[in-house]
């Protein structure tokens, strides 16, 4: 259920937010994953398979310019003020599927303390 409303979502070249568990289950070693964090932040954790790109920097128009345009890209920072900035740069870039961390990488650190 939760696949098919995030394809609905990418269908419509919309950007998806979706929660920690359901972002997680989303990801492959296909995936591209892009921390949009300062370099600072993501040597202090990130997410397995993440690259990072940091928003704030002069160059991230350029850097993310790189990548497929036709996605998915998935993309978290901290909390995720700085990944919806992130995001609507891209939708303006062309990127169609851009899927979203609601709540960041404290969402994503208080999934995984869960499940344990």
């Amino acid at each position: 259920m939760v696949r098919l409303f995030v394809l609905f979502v990418l269908l419509q070249s919309k950007v998806a937010t979706i929660k920690a568990d359901f972002f997680a289950s989303q990801l492959s070693s296909e995936s591209i994953l892009i921390d949009v964090r300062t370099h600072e932040e993501f040597v202090a954790g990130h997410i397995e398979g993440a690259i990072n790109i940091a928003v704030t920097s002069d160059d991230f128009g350029s850097i993310i310019n790189q990548f497929p345009k036709k996605g998915p890209v998935y993309i978290y920072c901290r909390s995720g003020k700085r990944s919806t900035r992130a995001a609507n740069q891209m939708k303006t870039m062309g990127f169609k599927k851009i899927v979203e961390l609601e709540g960041g990488y404290l969402a994503w650190k208080k999934m995984l303390a869960i499940s344990k």
